[in-house]
């Protein structure tokens, strides 16, 4: 018997690239980035500077964006939401029953799906990447050398944004497994997103200030400052580095840059971008992206093991 049915592949291919869910997709990703080139007082301040500095400047705000939502909660959520329903959804709606009775193993049904949805989340994630690129690009009129440059960091925030929907959704489909609501399965994915982009930012402060956070194995749970980290080590990879602000920004979410007190002013009148802050190293690059990797995968593991002793009828 094959490991992977043909018939629930296609299926869920079909469903995760579904025209209407791929246009919905697409809105709600462009949106705060139209809304930011056209409203925000920083695209309006540095749309009159030269090119060169004005390149620098909006890289270093899609770099923004593309960390905290084209390349991280937006395929966060949207992972959570298709990988939620690979079993609690069929169960609810009273068609897992049918599949599991036919020939068919239970891990080749959950092999299929998410092999069909890791190829939807390699399309999605490119297609909102270049159509985001795209708008930047049209916005503020980069002549060629410098649109070249905003793409040159298409392969690399792909990779990351196919990483973040894999690892969510890995997580989202075993708990899927496990529940026989999709809403059982979607809530705990929903507090380790808020965990990891948004929790931890107070506490991370007050025990940095405090000194106990690495006393406490604070760092040991900190899955934000992971994430951060695989992110920031990614680009570093392809010898992209994060210019200052860029890196408080980044710093603030996930704690891998020290930012001062107060944070730091951007000189627009000047040009003038401020040397790099300092780097935290609790973890290497590997140790942060195997820890991204062996929380899903036991996860998935404990998913299966659950899976097939279930009593499904």
């Amino acid at each position: 018997m094959d490991l992977i049915n043909k018939a629930i592949f296609k299926k869920t291919l079909s469903d995760a690239l579904n025209l209407k869910r791929v246009l919905i997709y697409l809105v709600v990703v462009l949106l705060p980035q139209f809304l930011f080139v056209n409203v925000s007082k920083e695209a309006q301040m540095f749309s009159n500077l030269g090119m060169a500095l004005k390149t620098e400047f909006l890289i270093g705000f899609f770099l923004i964006f593309a960390f905290v939502w084209v390349c991280g909660i937006a395929p966060a959520i949207m992972s959570s939401l298709i990988c939620s329903s690979f079993v609690a959804q069929e169960e609810a709606d009273g068609t897992l029953l049918m599949m599991v009775s036919k020939p068919i193993k239970r891990v080749s049904l959950l092999l299929s799906k998410f092999l069909a949805f890791s190829l939807s989340a390699l399309m999605l994630s490119a297609l909102s990447l270049f159509a985001s690129i795209y708008l930047w690009a049209s916005f503020f009129g980069l002549d060629f050398y410098s649109l070249f440059r905003v793409l040159s960091l298409f392969p690399i925030l792909t990779f990351y944004s196919v990483f973040v929907s894999l690892i969510f959704g890995s997580m989202s489909a075993a708990l899927s497994t496990m529940f026989s609501s999709r809403m059982k399965a979607l809530v705990p994915m929903i507090l380790i997103l808020v965990l990891t982009f948004f929790v931890f930012i107070p506490i991370r402060g007050a025990a940095r200030d405090a000194g106990v956070y690495e006393s406490f194995m604070l760092d040991k749970i900190d899955l934000g400052y992971d994430l951060g980290n695989v992110f920031v080590g990614a680009l570093e990879v392809v010898g992209t580095r994060l210019v200052p602000f860029v890196q408080m920004v980044v710093g603030t979410f996930t704690g891998t840059f020290v930012v001062p007190e107060g944070g730091l002013l951007i000189d627009y009148d000047h040009g003038f971008i401020l040397q790099s802050l300092q780097m935290v190293t609790y973890h290497s690059l590997g140790h942060s992206f195997l820890k991204w990797v062996l929380i899903p995968l036991l996860l998935v593991g404990l998913g299966i093991l659950i899976f097939n002793r279930r009593d499904i009828g």
